[in-house]
């Protein structure tokens, strides 16, 4: 038979398919050698090139292949992020090679671990920042970041060293270091008010050569180093210790506002405080140094009375004969202070014949305040002036209807003494029941 030349023959076509067949099955049968991109001739580096590289970088710990979830590598933000100073030293580090590497950083924490304990302090603290900027957001940086806190105090520099607390903690609430950064940022805080009541060095003079303290303002520093106990560890066992001793150096530098502040804070977030009661007694004092007398606002005067008549409530099996005595003594004095108020208000409209007003105040000191020495006086006032009329505010209504149509407004203690005037007529003589 002929074979036509446009036709291909069958034993040809037969061949062809026994060829794919047996190229199919070179790739995918077992133990075969499979096939590989070439390296092509514009390719920067070929993987033995990169890997090369690596050794070089590694050195002693090439071997390692450890590859952690740890760390993961942000992309570049879009936008103005991607101009921000942390994106733009990232971009910068990652060019030059000192990217982020576990490896590396695992190396350099252990090689500081080493130097830590030989006492090395110095090369260690060269070691934890290494380990520190390789490995971001990992337990190694966790842990490298407390050893370099650990080395800076073992040198003295407490700046440094509270500055470095007080950052792993910002990064790390819950590292499991946060116990012993509450206790070592105390004993710094310590450290500087002991420091400043020894030497007094003013604030705005600068330490250029004690390590140990901060290069301005030692107290301020101090107490900031107490902030950074309560707040990161409000519920730790140095929380409360951390309020009363800035609330002590507040009251010993007669800053009587922030001490009174510290005090209460410690009162309503620390009912269970060992200091509770101090807290009690300097608040009284606090409050009473914070008032500034008869003429000025005295919420605070209120404030220490309730305050008195609170710690005879609270702590009766707690006080001591003294610190009783010496309650009682404050209350006699509070009372003294309010009767004192109330008399120059009295006097004040006593003075422009505004008697109803006057009448009011008088009565109260004789009603509230009868064992001061000023409740028989405000008697003897309030007699001499309990059948007078007030003068007119207005003496020319109609003029006043015509300029101003709203008419004249009382001034608020006129309004608040006019409203209470039935304290002086239920009893016409000022006196009342003794209150104590």
């Amino acid at each position: 038979m002929t074979v036509s030349p446009s036709m291909p023959s069958q034993s040809s076509s037969t061949g062809a398919r026994a060829w794919c067949l047996v190229i199919a099955l070179s790739l995918v049968a077992p133990g075969c050698a499979t096939l590989k991109p070439p390296s092509w001739p514009w390719a920067k580096q070929t993987d033995a090139d990169k890997e090369k590289a690596i050794d070089r970088e590694l050195g002693d710990d090439a071997d390692s292949e450890v590859i952690s979830s740890e760390y993961a590598q942000s992309q570049d933000e879009l936008g103005w992020d991607y101009f921000k100073g942390e994106n733009v030293k990232k971009r910068w580090k990652k060019m030059v090679g000192r990217g982020p590497n576990e490896p590396v950083a695992r190396k350099a924490l252990a090689d500081a671990d080493a130097r830590f304990r030989e006492g090395d302090y110095p090369q260690a603290i060269k070691k934890y920042k290494v380990a520190i900027d390789r490995w971001p957001d990992s337990v190694i940086e966790e842990d490298a970041m407390w050893q370099l806190a650990e080395s800076y105090f073992f040198t003295d520099q407490y700046p440094k060293a509270e500055d470095q607390y007080d950052e792993l903690v910002k990064k790390y609430a819950n590292t499991k270091y946060l116990d012993r950064i509450a206790q070592r940022q105390f004993v710094i805080a310590q450290y500087w008010v002991a420091l400043d009541d020894k030497t007094h060095i003013p604030t705005i003079v600068p330490n250029l050569l004690d390590r140990s303290r901060p290069l301005f303002d030692t107290r301020g520093r101090a107490l900031k180093a107490y902030d950074h106990v309560r707040i990161n560890d409000p519920r730790g066992p140095l929380a409360d210790d951390s309020i009363m001793a800035q609330a002590n150096a507040h009251f010993l530098d007669r800053q009587w506002l922030d001490a009174d502040y510290f005090y209460g804070l410690l009162r309503t977030e620390y009912p269970d405080s060992d200091f509770l009661l101090q807290a009690h007694l300097l608040g009284i004092q606090a409050k009473l140094r914070a008032y500034q007398g008869p003429l000025y606002e005295g919420s605070s005067l209120d404030e220490a009375e309730i305050l008195a008549d609170q710690v005879l409530v609270q702590f009766p099996d707690q006080l001591s004969r003294d610190e009783e005595d010496r309650v009682q003594d404050t209350r006699a004095e509070i009372a003294a202070q309010q009767a004192m108020r109330h008399w120059r208000r009295a006097e004040f409209y006593a003075k422009g014949k505004h008697y109803s007003s006057a009448r009011v105040y008088y009565a109260m000191i004789a009603r509230d305040y009868p064992k001061t020495q000023l409740a028989q006086a405000a008697r003897d006032k309030y007699v001499a002036i309990k059948d007078k009329a007030d003068v007119s505010d207005d003496p020319v209504p109609m003029l006043t209807r015509i300029l101003n149509p709203d008419s004249l407004k009382e001034a608020e203690l006129d309004a608040m003494a006019e409203a209470e005037t039935q304290i002086a007529r239920q009893d016409e003589s000022g006196i009342a029941p003794t209150r104590y």
